[in-house]
């Protein structure tokens, strides 16, 4: 784990939410908005937390809401604007719609850091998950630089960070194999 460092958590909630009709952070899971989720997998281990949105249906959960600096850019527009609007050494990333995240799996990529730019689970398949990671504000220049030459893949951003995978195993004591699934429609949901 990293110590003496500032540690803030940024839960992405910024998108159109198209394919689920309504603003998917609101969306109602076994008694909680799935935005709720991601805040808890985050809270425990963050000295701060913002949320990214341009909408003000969080402010009841009584965290900054940071708009995008840079609109219709995706995620990494919001990542960026985090990073400009609060400093920090890490920021611990997830979106709204990941209900299934430990705390512990971000206090394991703090543990695997090193030192990486950035570090973010990778399925059984190696798929690599930039939406719940671990950046170093040494970041935020290079997100910046893309962002302002008309980049918005945060694929492309992953090839030009010095990253670390961390590979989601069975062994791993809070394993739920429906740990990284995403809610992007209500079909999703149900299989959650």
């Amino acid at each position: 784990m990293v110590k003496n460092k500032k540690i803030v958590g940024i839960v992405l909630s910024g998108g159109k939410s198209s394919r689920m009709g309504s603003e998917k952070g609101l969306v109602e899971w076994k008694g909680k908005h799935l935005i709720e989720y991601s805040i808890e997998a985050l809270q425990p281990i963050c000295d701060q937390l913002v949320i990214s949105s341009n909408m003000e249906y969080y402010n009841y959960l009584g965290y900054p809401i940071i708009e995008d600096e840079i609109k219709e850019c995706g995620p990494i527009g919001g990542i960026y604007s985090c990073m400009k609007a609060v400093k920090a050494d890490y920021y611990l990333v997830i979106s709204c719609d990941v209900p299934n995240v430990s705390f512990l799996l971000f206090a394991d990529l703090l543990k695997h850091i090193a030192d990486f730019d950035a570090i973010f689970p990778a399925d059984k398949d190696g798929r690599r998950q930039p939406l719940i990671a671990v950046y170093r504000s040494s970041c935020k220049d290079i997100i910046e630089k893309e962002l302002f030459q008309g980049h918005f893949k945060m694929m492309r951003l992953l090839d030009l960070l010095q990253t670390e995978t961390f590979q989601i195993s069975e062994e791993l004591p809070y394993y739920n194999s429906k740990m990284l699934s995403n809610a992007n429609s209500p079909e999703d949901i149900d299989s959650l």
